[in-house]
């Protein structure tokens, strides 16, 4: 989940023409978690992605997700 996580916020800030110290004064988070979000292996704090998509503009899901990644309906 931490390099879907990472490799979506490199995407979001380069089509925004953002720096990643921008999407840190955008949403709070420090410039040092930023760097670490693809590194732990549980991923960042529930708090910390609210934030992030927040200021990204995006859903939580559009953050998160694997580009490509098919979302099953169990509710046929």
């Amino acid at each position: 989940m931490g390099l879907a996580i990472e490799n979506n916020v490199d995407r979001l800030i380069t089509e925004k023409g953002w720096t990643i110290y921008r999407l840190s004064k955008e949403s709070g988070v420090a410039v040092s978690a930023l760097y670490n979000i693809g590194k732990k292996r549980q991923g960042p704090y529930a708090e910390t992605l609210v934030k992030l998509a927040d200021a990204l503009g995006v859903s939580l899901d559009e953050l998160v997700r694997e580009k490509g990644a098919v979302i099953e309906d169990d509710n046929r």
